[in-house]
C-alpha cells in the first residue's frame, strides 16, 4: 500500500499490542479492515487528554472526542467508510450491536480497569511516561472522573458494579449469537462493529487484568474468542507493528491544521496552503498543551491536600484501636 500520509497519533503499545488504549484500539484496527496505509505514532502530549487518538491527514485534523470519533472523521472526509453500501436491514443491526458495545462493554471496562487492583495497568496505560508525583495526581483525579462517569460512589458501588457485569455478561452473549460461526458480524464483510469488538476484545484478552470478570466472561464464548485470534494474526501477525514516536523536529502541532469540522483538502496537499483559521477546537487543544504542565502542578496540589486529609481521617480512626 502507498503512503498516503495518513498519522494516528496514539498512546503506547504494550502486551503485544500496538496501542495500549482501549480508546486508540477500535480506530487502529478499523484502519487495518480497510487496507489504509497509515503511520501511528505515539502521543508524548498530555497522556490524560480525552482528544487521543487523534488523526492527521493533510489539512484534516480529527480528535477521538468529536462526534463519532476517529471513525467518524474517517467516513465524514470519505478518506474510508466500512460501511458504506449496507443495506437498511444491516445497518440497523450494526448500529444496535455498536451501541451495546460502546456502552454496555465500554463502561464495564473502564469500571475493571481503573480498579484499585488494576493500577500497574493504568500506569501502563495512560501514566508511564510522567514522573512521579505527576504521575499519581493524574491517577487520582482520572479515577474520581471515571467514578462521576459510571455514577458510582461509596454507597452504590457494590450495586453499580454488579449491574456494569451484569450488562457486559448479557453484550458477549448477544454478540457470539449474532456472529455464530461467520467471518464478520454484520453482511459477510468487515464492518466498524468488527473493529470496535475486537478493540475491546484485543485489550481484555492481553492485559494483565486481575480478577478479570470480563475475561472469564468472554472465555464462555469460544467463537469470540476465536475469531479475535483469526483476526489479530491477520491483522496485527506474529508480532505487534512498529510504533514510531512523534520526531523530534518541529512537525506543525495539530492547532496549525484545520479541524476536521471545518472540511479541507481530503488528501496531503503539495504545495504551501494558505493560512487557515484555526476552530475552536484546534484553539482549545493548543491552549491545552501551552498549560499542560500547570494543570498538572495544580493537580499534584489537589493531589497531595486531599491524599493528606484522607490519611489524617485513617489515622483518627486507628488511634481508637491503639492502646495505651
Amino acid at each position: 500500500m502507498a503512503d498516503t500520509g495518513l498519522v494516528l497519533l496514539v498512546r503506547s503499545g504494550a502486551w503485544g499490542l500496538p496501542t495500549a488504549c482501549p480508546v486508540c484500539l477500535p480506530p487502529y484496527i478499523y484502519l487495518k479492515l480497510a487496507g489504509v496505509a497509515f503511520t501511528p505514532q505515539y502521543a508524548t502530549f498530555q497522556p490524560d487528554s480525552d482528544d487521543l487518538p487523534v488523526l492527521e491527514y493533510g489539512n484534516v485534523v480529527g480528535y477521538g472526542s468529536e462526534s463519532g470519533g476517529i471513525v467518524g472523521v474517517l467516513k465524514r472526509e470519505k478518506i474510508c467508510d466500512l460501511d458504506e453500501g449496507l443495506p437498511d436491514s444491516a445497518k440497523a443491526d450494526l448500529n444496535a450491536y455498536s451501541a451495546i458495545v460502546n456502552s454496555w462493554l465500554s463502561d464495564a471496562l473502564l469500571h475493571e480497569l481503573w480498579l484499585k487492583e488494576n493500577e500497574k495497568v493504568v500506569a501502563q496505560v495512560y501514566l508511564s511516561s510522567l514522573p512521579w508525583p505527576v504521575n499519581k495526581a493524574i491517577d487520582w483525579k482520572q479515577r474520581r472522573a471515571v467514578e462521576r462517569h459510571l455514577g458510582i460512589n461509596t454507597e452504590n458501588v457494590a450495586e453499580r458494579s454488579a449491574e456494569l457485569y451484569r450488562k457486559a455478561a448479557a453484550a458477549y452473549e448477544a454478540l457470539s449469537i449474532r456472529l455464530q460461526d461467520q467471518d464478520y458480524f454484520v453482511a459477510g464483510k468487515p464492518t466498524s462493529l468488527d473493529a470496535a469488538v475486537l478493540g475491546h476484545v484485543f485489550f481484555v484478552q492481553h492485559a494483565p487484568l486481575e480478577l478479570s470478570f470480563l475475561k472469564e466472561q468472554l472465555n464462555k464464548h469460544r467463537n469470540l474468542v476465536v475469531y479475535a485470534e483469526k483476526m489479530e494474526s491477520k491483522l496485527l501477525g506474529d508480532s505487534a507493528p512498529t510504533v514510531f514516536p512523534p520526531p523530534r523536529s518541529s512537525s506543525p502541532p495539530p492547532g496549525s491544521y484545520a479541524s476536521s469540522s471545518s472540511r479541507g483538502t481530503a488528501g496531503p496537499s503539495n504545495t504551501k496552503a494558505a493560512p487557515k483559521k484555526r476552530s475552536e477546537k484546534d484553539k482549545l487543544f493548543r491552549k491545552r498543551a501551552k498549560y499542560f504542565i500547570i494543570a498538572q502542578v495544580a493537580a499534584v496540589l489537589l493531589y497531595v491536600v486531599f491524599a493528606g486529609i484522607e490519611v489524617e481521617d485513617e489515622g483518627l480512626e486507628d488511634d481508637g484501636g491503639v492502646d495505651d
